[in-house]
């Protein structure tokens, strides 16, 4: 029987934060940064069986705003921010290949405009969908090329796009719900608990 899946999370969190021009996609307007340029460069991470990668949700937030360098840059914010440092060089060095890269600059509380995008956990990649209050639907957080800039798009997808059919598959679309009262810790440790990857969502 198909079901919705649901990992809770917190902006009450501090990221590990990388910008990038997201060069991959300028020259195609179809192409969507998150599936073309990040999760092609983290997905070996997801294959390591290594206890300090295989039990660790590790989430990546992406948000976009101006920069120095360009009128807008990809954020990604990389939740736990504090790693151990093998796992923190292992993640840079995915990120390093991305086009432009300012990868592990600095360490900043989640921003409001920063959505969870996917997570490596127990060797699967786990990509996000989410709610928004006062819309109706669901919404997959991602990037395209627009007016010569990067551009967050939140697509709206129906809801027999998220049913799960298999939830020990490699991929999984999962619900992310925003909790504005626990931080991102307790419910790192709480889905670090689960058995299976993520609650059903029975909302």
């Amino acid at each position: 029987m198909s079901k919705r899946l649901l990992i809770e999370m917190s902006r009450k969190d501090t990221g590990i934060v990388s910008y990038f021009s997201g060069f991959e996609i300028k020259d195609d307007p179809d192409a969507d940064w998150v599936q073309e340029a990040l999760i092609p460069a983290i997905e070996p991470l997801a294959r390591r069986k290594t206890k300090s990668f295989y039990d660790v949700p590790i989430t990546f937030w992406i948000a976009v705003r101006g920069t120095a360098r360009y009128k807008a840059e990809i954020f990604i914010f990389t939740t736990p921010a504090n790693p151990r440092s093998k796992v923190e060089q292992i993640l840079k060095n995915a990120l390093l290949p991305l086009n432009s890269g300012k990868v592990h600059q600095a360490f900043e509380p989640i921003p409001q405009y920063a959505f969870p995008c996917c997570q490596i956990f127990r060797s699967k990649v786990i990509l996000f969908y989410t709610i928004l209050e006062g819309e109706q639907g669901f919404f997959i957080p991602t990037i395209f090329w627009r007016e010569n800039a990067p551009k967050l798009i939140l697509l709206t997808v129906p809801n027999e796009f998220v049913q799960v059919e298999d939830d020990q598959a490699n991929h999984l679309l999962v619900r992310a719900e925003i909790s504005p009262v626990m931080d991102g810790k307790y419910f790192r440790s709480y889905q670090q608990a689960l058995i299976p990857v993520a609650r059903v969502d029975n909302t």
